[in-house]
């Protein structure tokens, strides 16, 4: 028996439903990040704790600075993520079911990340904490770079976009997740070193800024 819908028209509802499936992911990751910041921010020493016995807020952040260090880290590069994935995100025109789930599975590993940063400020800088850190955001950043060849692949991006600006947004995620990676053999050293070791971020992403100039030239570089 013949489908009463012809191609054009399932070809069209399948369009349909993975444009609204873009809009769903959108606003149910847009709230787990708002909530993981929400989160991180419950972390910080409060003065009314009563375990904490302290004369004035001064105090109790200058005693806690290893504290504040890794906070601030898991807050830049959770914010750096979010960023990330609404610049994606705003380069797409449909989602799919894997990509969908690759966005839920990149969102898992950073809720696990911010799980071992609570860890790790409950045992004092205890080194499988952060190297468990490092592996988680490494992790995410990775699966946030997969999903984007992903969605190249399967032409789940933009026509106002061409293969240069998606290539240059491919190099503007990676320089995160490789300094994660770099940073686990330095957990072993503590938080304060661990923590600085990010700014290799630094000298990765000046490295991929070069690449992409040797790939399209100085004059061709969008990134947007």
């Amino acid at each position: 028996m013949k489908s009463p819908f012809s191609i054009k028209e399932l070809n069209k509802a399948m369009l349909q439903r993975d444009k609204k499936l873009l809009d769903s992911l959108s606003i149910v990751i847009n709230v787990l990040y708002a909530l993981m910041i929400f989160e991180t921010f419950l972390i910080l020493p409060r003065p009314d704790d009563p375990e904490l016995e302290y004369s004035s807020l001064e105090q109790i952040y200058s005693e806690n600075v290893m504290v504040l260090l890794v906070i601030v880290v898991g807050l830049i590069m959770i914010l750096t993520f979010w960023i990330q994935f609404n610049k994606l995100i705003g380069n797409l025109v449909r989602s799919s079911a894997v990509h969908a789930s690759l966005a839920i599975i990149q969102m898992v590993f950073l809720m696990i990340y911010l799980y071992f940063v609570r860890f790790d400020l409950e045992y004092d800088g205890l080194t499988l904490a952060l190297q468990m850190e490092s592996v988680f955001l490494a992790l995410a950043g990775f699966v946030g770079a997969l999903n984007w060849m992903y969605a190249r692949r399967n032409k789940l991006t933009s026509e106002e976009i061409d293969e240069e600006e998606e290539v240059s947004i491919l190099y503007s995620i990676l320089p995160e997740p490789l300094a994660a990676l770099i940073s686990l053999p330095f957990a072993v050293m503590g938080p304060g070193i661990w923590s600085l070791s990010f700014l290799t971020i630094i000298p990765i992403g000046m490295f991929f800024n070069w690449r992409k100039k040797q790939r399209f030239g100085p004059g061709k570089i969008s990134g947007n």
